[in-house]
């Protein structure tokens, strides 16, 4: 008898704790559906201005949150370069190029994420590039916020150049180049001739219409729980019954 009792308690236990979780990420994934409408309604207010030049994007850049607004400029480009590491493009291994480039009338740089790069066969290796000393970047799109990812490897920089990096850190790029550096950064949209660099930045990666399918799969999941639960339960009370 206390084997049944200890046996029926864990069950219910169980049921208990999987439509609770499956629940809290339902809700979960209808709070970033909510996120990315807003995410996404703030992009198309950017989009709505067109490309602006970077001396007007400032005035926003420095009052609002200006993810995802775009500008246009020529810039001095710096020759040296980082190589963001852990990037996957399209199915291959790779790095983002970023670079810093000077605006004119600028007295600061700006680090441009100039696209993907695919990585040598071999990880001592690095990708051999070129940089011009002046580009156009006809479409970039601003990312402001925190710009270092989750990374379980050590973030120090390699010495020399290029330096392959494990996150994106302006004080640690301004400290390494000796050069003062915008707290934001801009990725191009359009491919630089020459350099070989696929621009591949997307500011929202999953539609909020995703993530409320995906609400709905963990609410009947959460259903299908709870009425395999309550079919077992009566099942079990018709065969006591019964006998």
């Amino acid at each position: 008898m206390f084997t049944a009792k200890l046996s029926a308690i864990l069950w219910i236990g169980l049921v208990i704790l999987a439509v609770t979780v499956c629940t809290r990420l339902g809700f979960w994934q209808l709070e970033r559906a909510e996120q990315k409408q807003q995410r996404q309604q703030l992009l198309d207010s950017w989009s709505a201005q067109g490309v602006m030049p970077l001396t007007k994007a400032l005035r926003y850049i420095e009052s609002e949150d200006a993810t995802g607004l775009q500008v246009g400029f020529d810039a001095k480009l710096q020759r040296e370069y980082w190589l963001l590491d852990n990037q996957v493009y399209q199915g291959r291994v790779g790095y983002d190029l970023l670079a810093l480039a000077l605006p004119p009338s600028s007295s600061h740089w700006l680090v441009v994420n100039l696209g993907f790069v695919q990585a040598p066969s071999a990880r001592s290796e690095l990708p051999a590039i070129e940089l011009p000393a002046q580009i156009t970047l006809r479409q970039a799109l601003v990312k402001e916020g925190p710009l270092a990812q989750f990374t379980l490897s050590d973030s120090q920089a390699e010495q020399g150049w290029p330096k392959r990096i494990q996150e994106i850190a302006i004080t640690q790029m301004s400290e390494q180049t000796r050069k003062p550096i915008y707290p934001f950064m801009v990725y191009a949209q359009d491919a630089i001739d020459g350099i070989g660099a696929i621009p591949h930045y997307q500011p929202v990666t999953m539609s909020a219409d995703k993530h409320k399918a995906y609400a709905w799969q963990w609410f009947l999941i959460a259903l299908a729980a709870l009425v395999i639960a309550l079919s077992a339960y009566w099942r079990a009370r018709r065969t006591h019954a019964a006998t």
